[in-house]
């Protein structure tokens, strides 16, 4: 027998056995909420209506396919690996990385005596049927207190979704980044960012203001090495009228002042000199500052998020940085991950600059599939600043639809020719399947027919069928 999550009376199990399949099967095929059940290696087993309606596909269709690389890549976070490893139920809000659309997964593996795992079950609830619920209180890994309560989601779909509208990944290190950096935006605790350059700590800045009660008051972010040493406190704190020659006779304000009841972000806190440290530790301890050439203070409720890609403990030993001040503004540190530790963020990372690309330059360019492989293969000691950058050329430079593997950067160019290309456990196969079948579909959807779908994507009538008999038309 398959164990589940409940522990029936064994009058009631007896009970069970009498009713008839019909029955059960009667329930399924009439229940609003979409159900799919695969086995240990995603093959369909059953969906019920709601989920064929729900993808627009035929029952004939959805049952050749593998539920777990047919729609891996698109929806993000993943929930099925997540429920393996953990073995129990998972129920997570997911986000389509092509249409931005959301629903509820609820994922649960099913394992028989010898706790071996048999099938997977799939409960889908679209967004019409979960907007007025808050995700956390479902959540079976949330730390509750006794005031925590299922509570109404007021406010528009855009607002709801502010938060990851600009954070792109599927992999299960960043959901958890995310999740707890999200339970963090709740307080007033101070953040401290770490990661190696453009892993895209700005945006994780960003998306703990938007989860935060601040987030309809300012974000303002300010890259401290940026700004030469003599200017970067009246950048911070603000100038009195004629307090230095060449200032302004009406004075300015701050940013520590312009974020008041917001956040403001410091990245690159280590460049700060120490006189500023002194006078940031000061602010941070009372929430008070006097401007730059004034005598009076100044009292403001902002929160300070810092960012880093140094070793702060190096520079407090080095005497280069306050030890108070590190401590001060450590109260919680989340290393963010580069992308080498998140291979599976490339490729949706990749595919979400390209159709902005596509869109800003009036294209409809795909990587082709050496392109794809190589781009997950590299290790992008750049991060996402790098890979954004490669997409971009990448678009800009290739000639015709597709783009080859002759248009990647001279930098992975020259990587792979004396490196060669590393061997992954990554099943690629299934990246490039996926990838293939979501742009045909989309594209069919949009156009309805093959002749307008080869002429929108660059291929012969005849690749073009062949695609869409593939993928569609089974």
């Amino acid at each position: 027998m398959i164990t589940n999550a409940f522990n029936h009376s064994p009058e009631y199990q007896a009970y069970l056995k009498t009713l008839s399949s019909e029955f059960f099967l009667d329930i399924l095929e009439n229940s609003f909420i979409e159900v799919t059940v695969t086995d240990k290696d995603g093959k369909v087993l059953y969906a019920n209506p709601a989920c064929l309606e729900y993808h627009g596909i035929s029952a004939e269709k959805m049952w050749k396919l593998n539920f777990l690389t047919s729609f891996q890549g698109f929806w993000t976070p993943p929930s099925t690996a997540t429920a393996i490893k953990k073995k129990h139920t998972i129920i997570s809000r997911q986000r389509s990385l092509l249409t931005d659309e959301e629903h509820i997964t609820i994922t649960t593996p099913l394992y028989n005596p010898d706790h071996e795992l048999v099938m997977l079950v799939y409960n889908t609830l679209k967004r019409e049927s979960f907007v007025e619920f808050d995700l956390d209180y479902l959540n079976p890994e949330k730390e509750t207190d006794d005031d925590d309560e299922l509570k109404a989601h007021k406010g528009s779909r855009e607002e709801r979704t502010k938060a990851s509208n600009n954070i792109v990944g599927r992999s299960y290190i960043l959901y958890q980044t995310l999740h707890k950096l999200k339970k963090a935006a709740k307080s007033d605790i101070p953040i401290l960012l770490l990661g190696e350059s453009g892993v895209g700590k700005s945006l994780v800045a960003k998306f703990i203001h938007d989860c935060s009660p601040r987030k309809a008051n300012p974000f303002i972010s300010i890259n401290c090495a940026s700004i030469p040493d003599n200017l970067i406190e009246s950048e911070l704190f603000g100038y009195v009228p004629y307090a230095f020659t060449g200032a302004s006779p009406k004075g300015k304000k701050g940013l520590v002042e312009m974020a008041d009841n917001g956040t403001l972000f410091l990245d690159e806190i280590g460049e700060l000199q120490p006189n500023i440290q002194v006078k940031l530790l000061d602010f941070l301890e009372n929430k008070r500052f006097t401007s730059v050439g004034g005598l009076e203070s100044k009292t403001v409720n902002t929160r300070i998020v810092t960012a880093t890609n140094k070793n702060l403990e190096d520079l407090v030993a080095k005497n280069s940085f306050r030890e108070d001040l590190y401590w001060r503004i450590n109260g919680i540190t989340q290393t963010i991950p580069s992308l080498r530790e998140r291979r599976d963020d490339i490729f949706p990372i990749a595919q979400y600059y390209l159709k902005e690309y596509n869109k800003k330059y009036n294209q409809n360019k795909v990587f082709s599939n050496p392109v794809i492989e190589s781009l997950i293969q590299y290790d992008w000691p750049g991060n996402v600043r790098q890979l954004k950058n490669a997409v971009e050329q990448m678009a800009v430079m290739s000639l015709g639809s597709v783009i080859g593997i002759d248009k990647l950067p001279e930098q992975l160019s020259s990587f792979f020719a004396n490196e060669g290309i590393k061997k992954r456990q990554v099943i690629f196969d299934d990246l490039v399947e996926n990838y293939k079948r979501g742009l045909i579909e989309d594209y069919f959807e949009i156009y309805g027919n093959i002749n307008d779908l080869a002429d929108s994507l660059g291929l012969s009538q005849t690749t073009a069928y062949r695609l869409v008999n593939k993928y569609i038309k089974k």
